[in-house]
């Protein structure tokens, strides 16, 4: 049934490469019911073109009715697994033998779940093994793309495109790809600016043995200062967003993604442990001081305004005042969602990362609800929305009488405070025969409320946190169990993907 589906589709054109997460190890075994990455592809593979198929035979009686032409056949999309944990985790490798060595044999389940699970989260947080598996999957793309290429020599030149995604652990691989992609083709970036995403990790004295025999060092490999982007402990930075490798890689994917999609992501949780947030805002903080030094002072502006061609004057230029809320940060992806269940427990945001660091969790906007065509809500979800937004006022309101007293106190004081604090610094400046004073944190509560808030990384779209709908009778708690493990059989996630990764000729009849 399922060939017969994909042989009724039309032409191929759209790739996804789909990066598996944590426990493809333990999924992979005959004994374990939960489905490997490879089956879920075929799975997933299957319900695509059935639903394509469906969709266009109910568009061909809709125009035979009304005698119109057939509209073309659905385009075809292939999925193709990335699998990197048989070439990391090889039961012939000495990490593998002493790991088995070391494990106590009691509870025997539970000590599968530990190291055929957690470990691999262990085993990314570690600068070696991070690059061994960043490797792997740089070299599987590109090995896989080659193949494709060869079977399909016109796809891109008919205008065929390509996407990464990536379920869990996987996600946070697809990330760094794209930064170590991001990396290599800005190589006009400044050596350890902000925009530099990798970290070298300076190995300690004795230098360190490596721990993959896929790693080939040498000792040059060990001259850190000599690479470029390096960080020391000196220079400043207090922060990266992308990962910690022994050395600078130089093997990257052959593409620009057109689609980036991470489900169940753990991103905010390892960019947060990467200290990223203070690196987007200071890309965000030289993006407002470029924009202000653009903007002329008095003088200049009333020069502007005197003159005119024919002597007559012109109206003043209109200046964006306001400041930057979002960070510019982007990746090299014309898109960019981060799609979760609300109940994942793995699952973690990434926009309020890119948000100032003194924006309240109050002020920080909510996640988009996932829908195909981002209008098609259920009934439930928009009496939801509707429910929370009118508690969200009435309680603003009831908060409004509290609150005016406590204002004018907290006012008054502040200006006391304030008052202090420079008499303060003036006894400071002229002990210290120094005019500088100590630079005050901003304050951005509130400066979110009634904005529209644009993200780079979304690329084509606005924001990047999209959290799945939830039913009409859903625990959070019960859901939670079955929540990571469900993404590619999930109706929204299929039906979201049809929809973005439709051709040219599907979206005119539409």
């Amino acid at each position: 049934e399922g060939e017969d589906d994909e042989n009724s589709l039309g032409d191929l054109t759209h790739v996804m490469f789909v990066i598996h997460g944590i426990g493809e190890a333990m999924w992979c075994k005959e004994e374990v019911s939960t489905m490997s990455m490879r089956d879920e592809m075929d799975q997933l593979r299957m319900t695509v073109n059935k639903r394509k198929i469906m969709a266009w035979r109910e568009e061909c009686k809709k125009c035979e009715r009304q005698k119109q032409p057939f509209p073309p056949l659905p385009n075809r999309v292939e999925f193709i697994p990335i699998i990197w944990f048989d070439k990391v985790r090889s039961p012939t490798h000495s990490l593998m033998s002493s790991l088995s060595s070391v494990t106590l044999r009691t509870v025997p389940a539970l000590r599968s779940i530990a190291n055929d699970v957690i470990f691999d989260v262990l085993m990314y947080l570690t600068p070696e093994f991070c690059e061994a598996i960043l490797q792997c999957v740089t070299s599987e793309i590109n090995e896989l793309y080659d193949k494709f290429q060869t079977v399909h020599p016109s796809f891109k030149a008919q205008g065929g495109k390509f996407s990464i995604v990536g379920h869990s652990l996987g996600s946070v691989i697809a990330w760094d790809v794209l930064s170590i992609y991001k990396d290599i083709t800005e190589k006009n970036a400044p050596k350890g600016s902000a925009d530099d995403p990798i970290r070298i990790d300076a190995p300690a004295s004795p230098p360190r043995v490596p721990s993959l025999e896929t790693l080939d060092k040498t000792e040059n490999d060990h001259d850190h200062n000599a690479l470029p982007g390096f960080k020391g402990a000196d220079d400043g930075k207090h922060g990266t967003w992308g990962p910690t490798l022994p050395k600078k890689m130089t093997e990257t994917i052959p593409f620009e993604p057109d689609l980036t999609i991470f489900l169940g992501s753990p991103i905010g949780l390892f960019l947060t442990l990467r200290g990223a947030h203070s690196v987007f805002d200071e890309m965000r903080a030289i993006a407002e001081a470029e924009r202000a030094s653009l903007i002329p002072c008095d003088n200049e502006e009333a020069d502007m305004v005197a003159w005119s061609p024919g002597g007559q004057s012109a109206p003043p230029p209109v200046f964006d005042l306001s400041p930057i809320i979002c960070s510019p940060f982007s990746l090299p992806t014309k898109a960019c969602y981060n799609v979760f269940h609300p109940s994942d427990p793995v699952a973690y945001r990434i926009e309020p990362l890119l948000l100032p660091e003194g924006v309240s969790n109050n002020d920080i906007p909510p996640p988009m609800f996932l829908s195909p065509d981002g209008k098609s809500l259920r009934l439930h979800v928009k009496a939801r929305q509707v429910g929370d937004q009118i508690f969200k006022q009435f309680g603003s309101l009831s908060n409004l009488f509290e609150s005016t007293a406590q204002n004018a106190a907290a006012a008054a004081a502040h200006a006391d405070a304030e008052a202090a604090r420079k008499m303060a610094n003036m006894e400071t400046e002229k002990k210290d025969g120094s005019a500088q004073s100590s630079p005050l944190r901003p304050n951005f509560e509130g400066c979110i409320r009634d904005r529209q808030v644009a993200f780079r990384l979304g690329g084509r779209t606005s924001r990047v946190d999209f959290q799945i709908q939830p039913g009409v009778i859903d625990n959070e708690y019960l859901s939670a169990v079955t929540a990571h493990s469900g993404y590619f059989s999930n109706d929204d996630i299929i039906d979201f993907i049809i929809f973005e990764t439709r051709s040219g000729a599907e979206d005119s009849t539409e």
